[in-house]
């Protein structure tokens, strides 16, 4: 599991978290209305504050935790998608030339080898 897995699937962890604090702010405030002890609107401003602030708050947490991910990445020198991307097109290059190579090789000895029999003959 590379590091971005494990940082996704803390933010869904977290979101799991403020969805069941959503309902159950939503399930006391709705409790609090049934009872008048809070007006609807008052009830419904509580709400949707407390989800505006924690969606603002969660793209603060998922900026901050990306940056964190990357100086921790660049701290213990991980490889990036884009390094590997680069090596492999590299090893691919090399693979094709060094394949060019043992071609042209084995077609000169093949030359060779024909005249060094046809000089016998």
């Amino acid at each position: 599991m590379d590091m971005q897995e494990v940082v996704k699937k803390f933010i869904y962890t977290s979101v799991g978290l403020v969805s069941i604090t959503a309902e159950t702010l939503k399930q006391t405030v709705d409790k609090l209305v049934e009872e008048s002890k809070l007006s609807t609107d008052e009830g419904k401003k509580i709400v949707d504050e407390f989800l505006k602030n924690t969606e603002t708050k969660r793209e603060e947490f998922e900026t901050q935790l990306q940056s964190l991910v990357e100086k921790v990445s660049k701290k213990l020198k991980f490889v990036t998608e884009d390094d590997l991307n680069e090596v492999l097109k590299r090893v691919e290059k090399l693979e094709k030339a060094l394949a060019e190579q043992t071609a042209a090789q084995e077609g000169s000895k093949a030359g060779k080898a024909k005249k060094s029999e046809e000089a016998k003959a």
